[in-house]
């Protein structure tokens, strides 16, 4: 194998094939947001898109679910924390803020190559949903599948969370969450599963027969 190293500049122009590119064969992206109180209040969105390719184009699954309930009475938080929402991210972008005692907040990402057996799992239970919107007292679960990306967020008094997956412009995934209050529990999760087929027997004599020509590099003239 070999690597040259290029600058972002060059990187951020580059196209083309590689080894056999039907091997990608499709993705899925789950999200899931959710945040408990201590009042006993919760919300929760999950979104999940399944992209195959099926012929010549593709299949398209998705499934979107939100849900939201208060707790016992008890003083609402009024504190803020502000900013994240504004930010713009390339790449992977996770952001925290978090005022005050008690709490606990996640972001987490995950990024997977995949067969198809195992992106397709449960996938037969989607409800078919590209948007869902819950609400109960001050908090309130949303999610929505955009052209080209996807938005979940999740509010509460003194509470907000959201996940962006921009599947065009800026091309980035962002996770943020903002935390004014005390003993709040509150996460963000996104996998994402790339989906390859198997190597093909062509393919594999294919990269066999130019690995052993490289050897014949070492021979001596």
């Amino acid at each position: 194998m070999r690597a040259q190293i290029v600058d972002d500049a060059t990187l951020a122009t580059l196209s083309g094939r590689y080894y056999d590119a039907h091997m990608l064969i499709g993705l899925r992206v789950d999200l899931i947001s959710s945040v408990a109180t201590p009042q006993q209040g919760a919300a929760i969105a999950t979104g999940s898109l399944l992209v195959l390719r099926d012929g010549d184009g593709y299949s398209v699954r998705s499934d979107a679910r939100s849900s939201a309930a208060v707790g016992a009475d008890a003083p609402l938080a009024h504190a803020d924390a502000s900013g994240a929402d504004a930010v713009r991210v390339q790449g992977i972008g996770q952001i925290a803020q978090i005022a005050g005692d008690g709490n606990r907040l996640s972001n987490l990402a995950s990024i997977d190559f995949v067969d198809r057996a195992r992106a397709d799992l449960d996938a037969s239970g989607f409800n078919g949903q590209t948007h869902s919107d819950s609400a109960a007292g001050a908090l309130r679960a949303q999610v929505t599948f955009l052209d080209g990306g996807a938005q979940v967020g999740v509010q509460a008094p003194g509470v907000s969370l959201q996940q962006r997956l921009d599947g065009g412009g800026l091309g980035g995934i962002a996770q943020s969450g903002r935390i004014a209050g005390d003993g709040v529990s509150a996460g963000n999760r996104l996998q994402l599963q790339i989906v390859t087929a198997a190597m093909t027997p062509q393919m594999s004599r294919q990269l066999g027969l130019q690995q052993a020509l490289e050897g014949l590099r070492a021979l001596p003239r």
